[in-house]
């Protein structure tokens, strides 16, 4: 008889127990954490100076030389400047895939909501959720570092 009570307490408590757990998925929405932008960003581009070279013109003439024979003047070499926009192409490709990634995470976070969860659970998320947010949001992928005095 005591065999029969506790097999039938055992029976009505292991659903409870099992829905007790967490999803696993669920879990690693709350575990989030946002990822480090590893992208390098290049220095600016240099700055040219006005284009030099186009003939003169009297002020009511018809603008006939406009862009041809102009020059733009640089203190850096052009294999340089080169240089230098291959490393933004870089960087804006290394940044256009963190955020990618960052819209992948946010989905991710999203569809943990299909498997059921606590008001603190959700609230969690959505903070998590709103950090992407604002990464996101950036130009370059970075939260600016804010001082608490400031804050106040």
């Amino acid at each position: 008889m005591k065999a029969l009570k506790f097999y039938s307490m055992l029976i009505l408590l292991l659903p409870s127990i099992s829905f007790a757990e967490t999803h696993k998925k669920v879990q690693a929405a709350l575990d989030y954490k946002l990822p480090e932008n590893t992208c390098k960003k290049p220095k600016p581009l240099p700055r040219t100076t006005e284009a030099v070279g186009a003939p003169i013109q009297n002020t009511g003439s018809i603008i006939a030389f406009e862009g041809s024979g102009a020059d733009e003047v640089s203190d850096v070499d052009s294999y340089t400047i080169r240089r230098l926009e291959r490393k933004h192409e870089r960087y804006n490709k290394c940044l256009a895939e963190f955020k990618g990634n960052l819209l992948d995470d946010m989905e991710e976070l999203k569809a943990s909501a299909q498997f059921g969860l606590t008001q603190s659970q959700a609230d969690t998320i959505l903070l998590n959720m709103s950090g992407i947010q604002k990464v996101y949001m950036t130009e370059d992928g970075r939260l600016e570092k804010t001082d608490r005095k400031d804050a106040d």
